[in-house]
């Protein structure tokens, strides 16, 4: 009898504590977050594209004329405007892909000859909600992330038309690495000379993109 006395009251103790375990209430918290990404763009400026030497220019002199410019600060950047209207540049901004920003610009020189000049500028406008930095130059398919960056050398040299001849130096401005926050704008130029290796009776086409990376990623050269 006095086990099952001492048993009892034991059994009984566990199912009070059973019962206490089975009455407790649980709730669980829960955290929902939110998080829109910003959008980085950019854009070629509508309007601010200009160039010596326009295509339909009358002949004439100064930048409205339709004379000639002759590369004659060679090895430098620079020009005399000569007395005759010869050939003739023309650029074009265009919209690659569609999303209703400039994105590229063609370059086309029309009858031009070995030292034959021009410049061309325009506008690029971080039209985003993130600050970018100019990382690279595409020409004609090559990546440039820096051009002319030694002070003796005299510009780059491409092959337009692809005959494994070297025919046109491009001077470009030095504005890699800069920063643009949104709404925010940057002029960029560069100067173009015909060269020696020039083959006759060819329209020269040259295609030029930027690419921007977001600030806080810039690294002057390829992403390691």
């Amino acid at each position: 009898m006095r086990k099952t006395i001492a048993i009892i009251p034991i059994f009984l103790l566990l199912l009070a504590s059973a019962g206490i375990a089975y009455a407790m209430w649980s709730e669980t918290l829960k955290i929902n977050v939110t998080a829109k990404t910003g959008e980085l763009d950019w854009e070629f400026v509508e309007g601010t594209l200009t160039y010596m030497d326009a295509c339909g220019l009358q002949p004439g002199y100064g930048n409205y004329g339709g004379n000639d410019w002759n590369a004659s600060s060679l090895p430098q950047p620079g020009s005399t405007q000569l007395d005759k209207d010869v050939g003739c540049t023309e650029a074009e901004l265009i919209d690659s892909d569609g999303d209703g920003d400039y994105d590229t610009l063609n370059i086309t020189l029309h009858n031009v000859y070995p030292w034959y000049y021009t410049h061309i500028a325009f506008k690029v406008h971080n039209n985003g909600d993130i600050p970018i930095k100019i990382w690279r130059v595409i020409i004609d398919g090559q990546e440039f992330y820096e051009l002319n960056e030694q002070v003796l050398q005299q510009g780059l040299e491409i092959d337009a038309d692809d005959d494994g001849l070297n025919d046109t130096l491009i001077w470009w401005g030095d504005n890699f690495g800069v920063q643009l926050h949104p709404c925010q704008s940057a002029d960029i130029s560069l100067d173009i000379t015909v060269l020696q290796t020039a083959n006759e009776s060819t329209t020269y086409h040259i295609t030029i993109s930027l690419e921007a990376i977001q600030w806080n990623e810039y690294n002057k050269g390829p992403i390691p």
